[in-house]
């Protein structure tokens, strides 16, 4: 939280001593500090853009700062300008040019009057001594303008195009791909050889970059991001094109040496590449990734479905430990009635450690993981424990995937035989339709053991009113998604109104999830809800503390 002191600062000498923090956000929430520190670790220097408030005003304005770290006396030291600074001494620039302009052409006026009254023939070569010095001026603004917008869209030491040209083009959408390229320990080279040599080995590594882009059939721009990140953007182009270049690129620059003096020098590159919305942020966060695993090539889709692949490996392990340590557990959460008393209780999964209590937010990788059998026996077996014990009305959730397994069906039936009271079995509304038929016969089946049904999340997907009508469920749970949006939305009331009359007159009950507040329950019940379940009311709670 504290990583640096700040020991000099000539525009704010209050902050002098004081401790800096990496969580400090800017203006518009950025921790640019961090990102500034993740760039020292890797390059020991770099670029960081925020939004900061300038001084002597009121304005927020984007900031670009420039910081480098010297590791033997271990101080950071960085320089900014505000942005709209470069613009105004550029919008400056031009005002003055045309005053001045405007004072020539004033003077130029009066004095050809005044040579035209006494001597026609001498004004004429004043004039035209006068418009030839313009046009020598006028030409000379024109040159520093030019030079001025070059040095902002070129890079000085590489002559490739600059990383505000290249965040000017990602703006005009004037290619598909974005290849990035770090050259592989270019710190150790400036450290080891100085400053000079290192900005030598920058000029010549643009040379093979030129060379491959004259090898490929395809529209590429070249561009120097800072440091020792380069960019190559590419027209027309795809995810397989762009795999196919960035290989050959890196093929490339493998068979190339840099020689400086009598030194030699290897160029090892790490490459990844992304494409739009974000080219360029999603490259750079990319290439940090690739550094950290030490990959020399990947892309942003690559890396992100590993992440995933890796991910799913990690829930499925949790999976499996739970089901081997018992930690499987059923939580209840209360319903209400429209006096606000618990009338019934929702039973449902959750995974309990030591240190933490996990909602089911993994049965999608638990089917994968062909593990979600095992999660359901061992849920219907605590949840019809729990049954037997209480009075209270209970409800358990259950998934096409439950409906079809014969092991379930059955397992389900002897408990049912057992305990021999009424019991709610939720079916998601997504999942109720794909099977309809086996669906249908599973509700008239378990109707024979006094068992009555909920459509859970009605309204979440294609909401068939023809298919209810056939099944008749006791309950309908309106989607959580609709009751949160129930205060800002007339669509979404008008939405919720419709079901509560449909159900109303079919003599279904119609129960509202995710009621968090007063307010809401207050307008769900005007609008004729029956019943209540949220946070307002009960959390989920486990089943012992009930």
């Amino acid at each position: 939280k504290n990583f640096a002191t700040m020991v000099v600062n000539i525009n704010r000498p209050d902050l002098i001593g004081k401790s800096l923090s990496d969580t400090f956000k800017d203006k518009k929430g950025k921790e640019f500090r961090k990102e500034m520190l993740a760039k020292i670790r890797i390059y020991g220097e770099g670029f960081v853009t925020y939004y900061y408030k300038k001084p002597d005003s009121d304005k927020i304005v984007k900031k670009l700062s420039f910081f480098k770290y010297y590791k033997p006396f271990n101080i950071i030291v960085a320089s900014g300008v505000y942005l709209d600074s470069v613009e105004k001494i550029i919008d400056e620039y031009q005002s003055t040019i045309e005053s001045i302009n405007k004072q020539i052409f004033n003077k130029f006026i009066i004095l050809s009057i005044l040579i035209l009254i006494f001597m026609l023939f001498s004004a004429y070569i004043v004039v035209s001594k006068i418009r030839k010095e313009f046009k020598k001026y006028k030409k000379t603004i024109e040159l520093n303008n030019k030079k001025l917008k070059y040095k902002l869209f070129v890079d000085d030491l590489t002559q490739l195009k600059s990383r505000k040209a290249l965040i000017q083009d990602i703006e005009n959408k004037r290619f598909d791909s974005l290849i990035l390229i770090d050259i592989d320990d270019f710190r150790n080279i400036n450290q080891f050889f100085g400053s000079t040599v290192g900005d030598k080995y920058l000029i010549l590594f643009a040379q093979p970059l030129k060379q491959f882009k004259k090898t490929i059939n395809s529209s590429v721009v070249l561009y120097r991001l800072g440091g020792d990140e380069f960019a190559m953007a590419i027209k027309n182009s795809n995810y397989v094109k762009s795999m196919r270049i960035a290989k050959e690129l890196q093929n490339f620059l493998k068979s190339k040496k840099i020689e400086i003096g009598d030194d030699k020098f290897d160029v090892d590159v790490t490459i990844v590449f992304s494409d739009f919305p974000d080219p360029l942020k999603t490259a750079l966060i990319t290439l940090v990734q690739a550094k950290e695993k030490h990959i020399s090539l990947t892309s942003f889709l690559e890396l992100k479905d590993k992440n995933k692949e890796k991910e799913f490996f990690k829930i499925k392990s949790m999976i499996k430990i739970a089901i081997e340590h018992n930690q499987i557990t059923p939580y209840a959460q209360g319903i209400a009635d429209k006096d606000g008393n618990i009338i019934k209780y929702e039973l449902l999964m959750r995974i309990v450690t030591e240190d933490r209590v996990i909602p089911p937010y993994f049965i999608e990788d638990a089917k994968k993981a062909k593990l979600y059998t095992k999660l359901s026996e061992i849920m219907i077996d605590k949840c019809f424990e729990f049954i037997k014990k209480t009075d209270t009305l209970c409800s358990i959730n259950f998934d096409m995937e439950d409906i079809v397994n014969e092991e379930i069906y059955n397992k389900l039936k002897n408990h049912l035989k057992e305990v021999n009271k009424p019991v709610v079995f939720e079916i998601l509304e997504t999942a109720s339709f794909e099977d309809y038929k086996t669906l249908k016969e599973f509700v008239s089946e378990f109707r024979k053991y006094g068992v009555m049904f909920a459509i859970d999340d009605f309204g979440s997907g294609f909401s068939n009113y023809k298919e209810i009508l056939e099944l008749k469920p006791e309950y309908i749970k309106i989607d959580g998604s609709l009751i949160t949006n129930i205060l800002e939305s007339q669509e979404t009331m008008v939405l919720v109104n419709s079901i509560a009359s449909f159900a109303t007159m079919l003599n279904i009950k119609v129960v509202a999830e995710f009621v968090e507040n007063e307010e809401i329950f207050k307008r769900l019940k005007a609008l004729g809800v029956d019943e209540f379940q949220g946070y307002y009311f009960a959390k989920p709670t486990p089943l012992e503390e009930l």
